[in-house]
């Protein structure tokens, strides 16, 4: 007798989860946010640099929050420091 893996039910998600995971966006939609191109997040992504991401088998997505994070880290002040 095998066990078959199915998706929980939204019930039994966390309102957390839902949340974490809502904004999800592909490369290109990230590339426009971030205002930069496709290529210059590929090329980040074999750097290690830039905003983290998700990777699932070939598929690349961006959480909302971490490019919102991503663009907190990288503002630069009047004078010159990072903020």
């Amino acid at each position: 007798m095998s066990k078959s893996l199915s998706r929980p039910s939204a019930e039994s998600e966390t309102p957390e989860l839902t949340s974490r995971y809502a904004a999800l966006l592909k490369p290109a939609e990230a590339a426009a946010f971030l205002l930069t191109s496709v290529g210059t997040l590929a090329q980040w992504r074999y750097l290690r640099r830039g905003p983290a991401y998700i990777k699932v088998g070939r598929s690349i997505a961006y959480r909302l929050s971490d490019l919102l994070d991503y663009v907190e880290q990288t503002r630069v002040s009047h004078n010159g420091m990072a903020a």
